[in-house]
């Protein structure tokens, strides 16, 4: 099979020159003749040639495509599924203020405030309304969104406090807590490793295309599972769990509505069912399902058995060998899950209603339930040197916003390193030195976590001196 070999100019030129005197009276050529000179113009043209062949061998690799290319490659891949991430915006809650207390002050939607970094002024915008009460000299949490998307605008607490639109009465502004969630676009590296790991997954049903499928998952509002991970039982029972998170620990979201009322999914039996599916699911499964039958408490294990991710009810063939009698009542207490758990169990169990959109991809006879993971809040307590000309509040400020960036961004079950703390706090502008005294109430060593786990930290359990 012919290989393409890319030569270069005094290739082109030497084996031009060969052949016209091979072809011609000609016994040599001088670099100064007029035939070398057209044979160099044109070798010089054909070398041009060639190099651009090179780079369009490059630009249909998907290991040397770059930017727009790559995503050119993407979608003849995989079409329209796998996309590079868009950036996000970073989000939370600023407090405005006044010296005062005399009247109400109207905090309008729009109203715009800014922080500064060394690239200049990063602007937020209120996106609800609010109110400095009479009697009172600040106004309650009032939402922000940064107007420029990416991690630019995740600043640590206290760093938003200038207007950029004035309200009147209002002196003050700002942030108690840091903001973290603004993303950056995808970078090439990540969008290739994720789209090559979602090609490996196409077989389905294997652990790398349960986690590969996951973290594809977003939300109309921007949230999307970041990390997704897989986790099987010691002994094979056919039930396998899938941890995800959205970088925050708290990716979990449910609706009780079920608990406080029953949901009566099957309110008159035909008679003979011995599967039933409940309204909503996915369900939590967290020891608050009660099933009951004509009012009377089913035990799970006896007298039927739950899939959690589907709502389905099977019935034992001990306790109802004939299934259900006709006319009787089925109802259940019971939580199930929202947001990306939902969504995400819907993109691994598939959905009949829709199966060209969601396929599904785990294998038959496996339940995938899809679980939040339990997040392990850190604490850490430290005491930094700074060197002269450097402001300490500042450079505290940025080394906090150092640590929270590297524990929030952690998978789910990696372990926090202390080695990695002093590394990234080191890493800030003006330090000279860092000393840990404490972290996670207790001596300054790794934190081990387990497969279920997710280390996370706020910027107020960070304490710096």
């Amino acid at each position: 099979m012919p290989i393409f070999q890319l030569r270069n100019r005094v290739q082109i030129i030497r084996d031009m020159v060969a052949r016209v005197i091979a072809r011609s009276p000609l016994t040599g050529l001088t670099i100064n003749s007029a035939v070398y000179a057209v044979l160099a113009a044109a070798g010089t043209e054909d070398a041009e040639i060639y190099f651009q062949m090179a780079r369009l061998r490059d630009l249909f690799s998907i290991d040397k495509a770059t930017g727009s290319d790559l995503d050119e490659r993407a979608k003849e891949i995989v079409p329209a599924f796998v996309t590079r991430r868009a950036p996000l915006a970073a989000s939370g809650v600023v407090i405005f203020s006044r010296p005062g207390t005399t009247g109400a002050i109207s905090i309008p939607v729009g109203t715009l405030v800014a922080a500064a970094d060394s690239q200049g002024s990063i602007r937020y915008r209120t996106t609800t309304s609010g109110t400095i009460p009479d009697a009172a000299s600040v106004s309650g949490n009032i939402t922000v969104v940064a107007l420029d998307k990416g991690t630019r605008a995740n600043v640590a607490a206290g760093q938003i406090v200038k207007f950029v639109t004035r309200v009147a009465g209002a002196t003050g502004v700002s942030n108690a807590a840091a903001f973290t969630n603004g993303r950056d676009r995808e970078s090439d590296v990540d969008f290739r490793a994720r789209l090559k790991s979602f090609v490996q997954s196409l077989s389905r049903g294997t652990v790398t295309a349960i986690e590969s499928f996951a973290r594809n998952v977003i939300l109309v509002d921007g949230r999307r599972v970041l990390f997704a991970k897989t986790v099987e039982p010691a002994l094979p029972s056919g039930i396998i769990r899938l941890y995800v998170d959205d970088g925050t620990g708290f990716v979990e979201e449910y609706d009780s509505t079920y608990i406080s009322g029953y949901d009566t999914f099957l309110p008159s039996a035909a008679g003979g069912e011995t599967n039933l599916f409940t309204t909503e699911k996915p369900i939590r499964d967290d020891g608050g399902f009660v099933l009951e039958i004509n009012a009377v408490v089913q035990v799970r294990g006896t007298d039927y058995e739950l899939n959690p991710a589907t709502g389905q009810i099977e019935l034992s063939a001990a306790s109802y060998p004939s299934g259900l009698i006709a006319a009787d009542a089925v109802r259940a207490n019971y939580r199930y899950f929202i947001g990306l758990i939902s969504e995400t169990q819907r993109v691994v169990d598939g959905d009949t209603a829709d199966p060209l959109r969601f396929p599904g991809v785990k294998a038959a006879g496996v339940q995938v339930l899809v679980t939040p993971p339990q997040a392990v809040m850190q604490t850490l307590t430290g005491s930094i040197s700074v060197l002269a000309g450097y402001d300490p509040i500042n450079v505290a400020a940025n080394v906090a916003t150092a640590i929270q960036g590297y524990i929030n961004s952690l998978d789910i079950g990696s372990d926090v390193i202390v080695a990695q703390i002093i590394e990234d706090a080191m890493g800030v502008p003006g330090m000279f030195n860092f000393r840990i005294s404490n972290l996670s109430g207790g001596a300054a060593v790794d934190q081990v976590m387990l497969d279920n786990q997710v280390a996370r930290i706020a910027s107020a359990s960070i304490t710096l001196t």
